[in-house]
């Protein structure tokens, strides 16, 4: 790529893009919400020093993937004296080959659960606030809404079947007739 104005508008553009993607694929190899944000600045800052290497026309999210894959690679070397490291790099491999197959519908997943989510009742859509988007425990939810640990666990598990079978209606309303 040239640094031509045009190229650098358009490379900005694909990066830009393709950001959410990008912050899922490494979420799902590196396992760490916290380091894969981390890991995607590094991402970025790689693919701008390489901006000259992308060939415009050519599929950037892949380009960026496989980049992805080697600093998550090169972030799980420098953790492994930790603990909570505990994938290889053929399994890191065998994950982002799977993730890069259905990576493409990831918008549609992404529209599909909104669309999802807007049904919930205000006391399931706090409950899976306060799990997922939070860093309150059940423990205090359970306190403050006078349910058991064990009601919260048991409701986030029938939420989490809930919205897999309305997004899969969703996305394949033919597969789910019956």
């Amino acid at each position: 790529m040239t640094q031509g104005g045009d190229n650098i508008d358009e490379f900005v553009q694909e990066l830009t893009r393709h950001q959410v993607d990008l912050f899922y694929f490494i979420r799902a190899l590196a396992g760490d919400a916290h380091a894969a944000h981390d890991i995607r600045q590094i991402v970025n800052m790689v693919l701008w020093r390489k901006r000259e290497k992308y060939r415009p026309g050519s599929s950037f999210k892949a380009w960026a993937f496989q980049i992805a894959q080697l600093e998550v690679k090169n972030h799980m070397r420098k953790q492994r004296r930790s603990v909570l490291v505990a994938f290889d790099h053929k399994l890191v491999d065998m994950f982002a080959s799977e993730f890069s197959d259905f990576s493409d519908e990831l918008p549609e997943r992404r529209h599909a659960l909104t669309n999802c989510l807007r049904k919930l009742t205000p006391k399931d859509e706090e409950l899976l606030r306060h799990r997922y988007w939070t860093s309150g425990s059940l423990e205090s939810l359970a306190l403050s809404t006078q349910r058991s640990v064990g009601t919260l666990k048991a409701r986030l598990h029938q939420l989490r079947a809930s919205l897999r079978r309305c997004i899969e209606l969703q996305l394949y309303p033919d597969n789910n007739e019956a």
